[in-house]
């Protein structure tokens, strides 16, 4: 059985708002990953127990990166860099080329910049996840 390639996958910001959201693309995008969080444990053992007891708690979706060529003038890497400044929860679109669209909010932490020797420049994006990611 294949995989699925992730060239054509692309990755859009919210400009607008929650209820009218205006997606624009992040041009230049090389990498992507994340969506790593996992569901936080809450103790139940009691006196009674015999060993440590769980249940599942609230689900943390964790972090969210991406690899950009840094492209100055882009309008997405713009907006991304003007979330970091503001420190707005922003909302996130990533779209795969099987059709599976991803939706979220997030945090911008940091937008550090990469250079070297025969190379472009780069930039890898941090960001974190606030509330569900929505697949569709």
């Amino acid at each position: 059985m294949s995989g699925i390639s992730a060239q054509g996958s692309t990755l859009h910001i919210n400009t607008g708002t929650l209820a009218v959201p205006v997606w624009l693309k992040i041009n230049g995008l090389l990498s992507f990953s994340g969506m790593d969080g996992s569901a936080s444990d809450i103790d139940t053992t009691d006196l009674d127990s015999t060993a440590m007891e769980y249940i599942s708690g609230l689900v943390d979706e964790g972090k969210f990166g991406f690899e950009i060529k840094r492209l100055k003038t882009d309008a997405g890497q713009m907006a991304v860099r003007a979330a970091r400044i503001s420190g707005a929860l922003t909302g996130m679109k990533l779209t795969l080329p099987d059709a599976a669209i991803a939706t979220f909010a997030m945090l911008v932490k940091s937008v550090p910049t990469a250079g070297g020797v025969n190379a472009v420049l780069k930039g890898s994006v941090d960001c974190k996840i606030s509330g569900p990611v929505v697949w569709s």
